[in-house]
C-alpha cells in the first residue's frame, strides 16, 4: 500500500485555498497564489469537501493528468472547482512526466512565466540571483 501515500499532497495541495479562504487551515500564513499539481484530485470526505470547494478556486493552477491514472475521474472533478486551469495531459499513469511534446512544455513555461511576471521586484531579484548562481 505504499503508492497510496504518492497522491496525497496532491489532494491536500488542491483544497488548502478553500481551507484557508474558509479560515480553517493555514491561518498564520500568506494567502496560497498558485497551484502545481500533479494527478491530484478532489477530497472525498464530504465534511473537509464542504469548506475546501464551497467557492471556486481562484488562484492560477496547473494540474498534470496521465490518461492511464487511476486517479484520472477525481483530477477532472478538481479542475471543475479551479476558475480557468491549465491541464497538460500525458500518455501515463499516476506519475511524473516527461514532455514529449511541444505543447505540454510551452503550456508549464507559459504559467510559470505568468507566475514570475506577478511576482513583486524583490522576490524576482531573488530569483534571478539564484538562477545566476546555479549557472556558476
Amino acid at each position: 500500500m505504499e503508492y497510496y501515500y504518492i497522491f496525497q499532497g496532491a489532494i491536500l495541495s488542491g483544497g488548502l485555498p478553500g481551507l484557508q479562504a474558509k479560515g480553517v487551515a493555514l491561518t498564520k500564513v500568506p494567502k496560497i497564489k498558485n497551484l502545481i499539481i500533479i494527478g491530484g484530485a478532489k477530497f472525498k470526505s464530504e465534511s473537509v469537501a464542504a469548506d475546501a470547494y464551497s467557492s471556486p478556486i481562484q488562484c492560477p493552477s496547473l494540474h498534470f493528468l496521465g490518461e492511464t491514472d487511476f486517479l484520472k475521474p477525481y483530477g477532472l472533478e478538481l479542475l471543475k472547482v479551479c476558475v480557468d486551469p491549465v491541464v497538460i495531459h500525458h500518455p501515463k499513469g499516476h506519475t511524473i512526466p516527461r514532455f514529449g511534446d511541444e505543447k505540454g512544455l510551452e503550456s508549464m513555461m507559459n504559467f510559470l512565466d505568468k507566475i514570475q511576471q506577478e511576482l513583486p521586484e524583490k522576490q524576482e531579484r531573488e530569483i534571478d540571483y539564484k538562477e545566476d548562481a546555479l549557472e556558476a
